[in-house]
């Protein structure tokens, strides 16, 4: 096998083909700004410093795919939401844009280009594609459609109201939520639209909020799925001249609807440690590439660098045989998750030549 990009790495392995080496990439977001030496209140409300931070943790690293990522409410303060902003952490919640669920029915899907801090993101996804050309992949972020719901009405009555509307599909509560969830939904079309124009090389739904650890496979089926096809669907029809990847990713344990994830038609699905993924390549690695999951607490923040390195070859033991496997982590990289760990896990992908 030739020596390939980083690029032509990843792309080969969305297709589910086999590269010449396990390519990876960690979900590195706030972990640039801790290499970079900058705050988390600059990094995340400055494209340029973002791109630079992502950029130097790519020279330090040289992983196979950079990713512009920070904090979740980007999208959601597009929508009219109220954050507090802090000297060195990320953004929290401080007043929804719904107090009421009437209120739904007065919002518009916000302009990437202008709205909340999805242009910070637009800046700094440009800026890195810039510097890296074809020589890695870009990631883009993106908040799924539940999640950037729940951001907009607060998580803890987010959830309450979801329970009920569950109880009564067709009342006006559920039209209400599904309203929402449609109009979530087009925000994030929108934002993914324009991140591809932007230079990003995959893009995302990043539906936390959907796991099974926080709501019932019933519940994802009815409230999460639907809204998260419509998105992948609507990628599909990007007219685009360019090869680009599209991840779900959301945290928990998801065995019990790996199989709804794959429909929803993403073309990578990022798995939480949580997850065997043994069992996800044997139940439906032939049919979607999967990301991941190396613990981002116990593992790589905790862990040593030769705990690191053994995980991380279990992980493509497990998972990489006839390609369709990327290495990562299960979830963002802790902000002082130790240098040499990382350094491990992508030295180990990098040892693992196909055939495996």
């Amino acid at each position: 096998m030739f020596s390939m990009t980083s690029m032509q790495r990843v792309m080969a392995t969305i297709n589910l083909k086999e590269p010449d080496v396990v390519p990876v990439g960690p979900y590195m977001g706030n972990h640039g700004a801790k290499v970079a030496g900058t705050m988390i209140s600059n990094y995340c409300t400055n494209g340029k410093t973002m791109a630079q931070a992502q950029l130097d943790a790519w020279e330090m690293y040289g992983q196979d795919i950079l990713v512009a990522q920070s904090d979740n409410y980007y999208i959601a303060e597009g929508f009219g939401i109220k954050v507090d902003m802090h000297e060195d952490s990320t953004p929290t919640l401080r007043e929804p844009i719904i107090h009421d669920l009437k209120d739904i029915y007065k919002l518009k899907v916000p302009d990437p280009y202008r709205d909340g801090r999805m242009p910070v993101y637009l800046e700094a996804v440009e800026l890195i594609k810039k510097a890296v050309g074809d020589k890695a992949a870009v990631r883009g972020a993106g908040t799924g459609p539940l999640a950037l719901a729940s951001h907009l009405i607060g998580t803890e009555r987010f959830l309450i109201q979801l329970a009920m509307a569950d109880m009564e599909l067709e009342g006006e509560d559920a039209k209400a939520l599904r309203h929402l969830l449609e109009l979530t939904t087009d925000a994030l079309i929108a934002f993914a639209k324009a991140m591809l124009k932007a230079g990003a090389d995959i893009v995302q739904a990043g539906d936390s909020l959907a796991s099974i650890d926080v709501i019932s496979p019933k519940m994802y089926k009815e409230w999460a799925f639907p809204y998260e096809k419509k998105f992948f669907d609507a990628m599909k029809k990007v007219d685009i001249d360019k090869e680009f990847g599209t991840i779900l990713h959301i945290c928990g344990n998801m065995t019990p609807v790996l199989s709804d994830m794959v429909d929803t038609g993403a073309s990578i699905l990022e798995l939480d440690y949580k997850v065997d993924i043994a069992e996800a390549k044997k139940l439906i690695g032939d049919r979607v590439c999967l990301i991941g999951n190396l613990n981002p607490t116990e593992v790589l923040l905790r862990g040593t660098p030769e705990i690191v390195a053994e995980e991380a070859q279990k992980c493509i033991n497990a998972a990489a045989k006839g390609g369709g496997y990327i290495l990562g982590s299960g979830c963002e990289l802790a902000y002082f998750t130790p240098q040499e760990n990382v350094k491990a896990m992508i030295q180990t992908a990098r040892k693992n030549h196909y055939p495996l």
